[in-house]
């Protein structure tokens, strides 16, 4: 009886795991950036092997999947008028006789934060309701696999905590944009934006950088990556996903926040490769590589947050919702 009971749940879950929010434009864009990605490192390897092209010109490659999926996002979209702005920007920039590079560098950006923002609705869409369902049963089932291991650690989710009551918001409306909610995915994703940005760059093993007086600009396109690391698991901010206890709840988002600031580069290896790097080219130059480091960061976070809570969120939002039915009712265990 016991086993049969063990059966009814585990198909029981395994059903509202299967729970698919994704539509063909979803699964378009994903298919864009993986063969855009595919294309762009091919032509990356073939400029090293005939071009004498290094790790340096490697992101800028790397990003031209979300500029690709950035212009199918506007097309499909219509954004008629944010195209025009882009355009606008980069004429009055061109005009002002701003460097050219900067001028490419933030058009580039200004689509491929748009390919970046898509990305991350079909990321929120694909692992909502597999990973809603994991946790609410987390500390039922006696056997968890590894996706459930994954998420008891990604989510900060004690042994302790009996995670069956959980609740989301269910009538989110927005009158305005949610101020607090941006503010809150920019703090977390420049702080650890910043980390990644001078681990990444400063590591001797990584891009071996030989003054940084002379970085190329495109370099600091690469994080608009930072958002996709990020932004997913606003989502579970929006809808206040929580799990009620007799105290006070707990929070789904604040759990995930606390794990990505701890697995975020440590402060200790941060410091330690920009004393390196002072030792190496001097402290004004890589002052100055970090404050301009530290100005992409904050426009690329600024730029995808807008974007995000704008124009995407709602529709995320209400995707979710629609299905939240299905989700429930839960049988009793």
């Amino acid at each position: 009886m016991a086993g049969m009971k063990r059966e009814e749940t585990d198909r029981f879950l395994f059903e509202r795991k299967k729970i698919d929010l994704l539509t063909g434009t979803d699964r378009l864009a994903v298919l864009i950036f993986f063969i855009s990605l595919v294309a762009s490192l091919g032509a990356w390897a073939s400029g090293m092997h005939f071009l004498d092209m290094g790790m340096m010109e490697l992101p800028m490659f790397i990003t031209m999947p979300l500029v690709a999926v950035g212009a199918y996002e506007m097309i499909l979209s219509r954004r008629w008028i944010y195209l025009i702005v882009v355009i606008v920007l980069t004429v009055a920039l061109f005009a002002a006789r701003v460097d050219i590079g900067i001028i490419g560098v933030l058009a580039l950006i200004s689509v491929g934060i748009i390919g970046a923002v898509a990305l991350v609705a079909v990321i929120q869409r694909a692992m909502f309701y597999r990973v809603v369902a994991s946790v609410e049963y987390l500390n039922v089932n006696e056997h968890l696999t590894l996706w459930d291991r994954v998420v008891a650690f990604a989510f900060d989710i004690s042994g302790d905590l009996d995670t069956r009551n959980l609740e989301i918001n269910e009538n989110v409306k927005r009158a305005s944009l949610p101020w607090t909610e941006i503010w809150s995915s920019m703090k977390i994703s420049f702080l650890i934006g910043v980390f990644i940005w001078i681990y990444l760059s400063m590591n001797p093993s990584w891009m071996q950088l030989e003054s940084f007086s002379s970085v190329p600009v495109y370099l600091f396109a690469v994080m608009m990556y930072i958002p996709l690391i990020v932004l997913p698991f606003s989502i579970f901010m929006s809808l206040n996903v929580r799990i009620e206890t007799r105290h006070r709840p707990f929070r789904i988002y604040d759990g995930i926040k606390a794990t990505l600031m701890r697995m975020a580069i440590p402060v200790f290896a941060a410091f330690m490769y920009i004393l390196v790097a002072v030792n190496k080219n001097g402290f004004q130059d890589v002052l100055g590589f970090i404050a301009l480091s530290v100005v992409f960061n904050l426009f690329i976070c600024v730029l995808a947050c807008f974007v995000y809570y704008r124009q995407f969120e709602s529709r995320v939002i209400d995707s979710i919702i629609s299905r939240w039915n299905s989700f429930r009712p839960v049988p009793l265990l």
